[in-house]
């Protein structure tokens, strides 16, 4: 009975010792330039399309990497956006990797992506730039439709 008292004990407290919250990082997020974009030649209307992006993960620090994607205009801002541990046990990796997300083509005009490649000297943010044109099928194949003539 003695031991299993023991036991119990020891188990509480190890229990309690792994639960605590000394275990806490410190953390902030950071933009990681977008090396290259893959985006389709042209979007057809109301249809959903994938875009990847490539960029570098400079050391195993950086976790949990997703897509930031702002409207501006009639612009669409993508970049990388990471979580990043503060720790001095770092190691460099410089590991390629790849994100893909889906646009849904809801609108009739062209696309611009601006894929955020860093900032310049000045601190101003330089872009590769990605037009897409939109076609809308259903239009084209309605306007064949109404030009076509036929006598019965």
């Amino acid at each position: 009975m003695v031991i299993k008292k023991i036991f119990f004990v020891l188990f509480a407290v190890i229990l309690f010792v792994s639960c605590s919250d000394d275990d806490s990082y410190d953390y902030h997020y950071e933009l990681l330039p977008i090396e290259e974009a893959v985006v389709p030649e042209e979007f057809e209307y109301g249809e959903i399309y994938d875009i990847s992006v490539t960029y570098i993960v400079p050391d195993d620090c950086y976790v949990n990497s997703d897509i930031l994607y702002e409207y501006d205009q009639n612009a669409r801002n993508v970049a990388v956006i990471s979580l990043v541990i503060e720790s001095n046990d770092c190691e460099t990796i410089d590991l390629e990797q790849e994100l893909t997300f889906q646009v849904h083509a809801l609108q009739s005009s062209p696309y611009t992506f601006r894929f955020w490649q860093g900032d310049d000297d000045n601190g101003e943010p330089i872009y590769l730039i990605v037009e897409v044109p939109v076609i809308n099928l259903s239009e084209q194949s309605a306007n064949k439709f109404e030009k076509t003539d036929t006598k019965m």
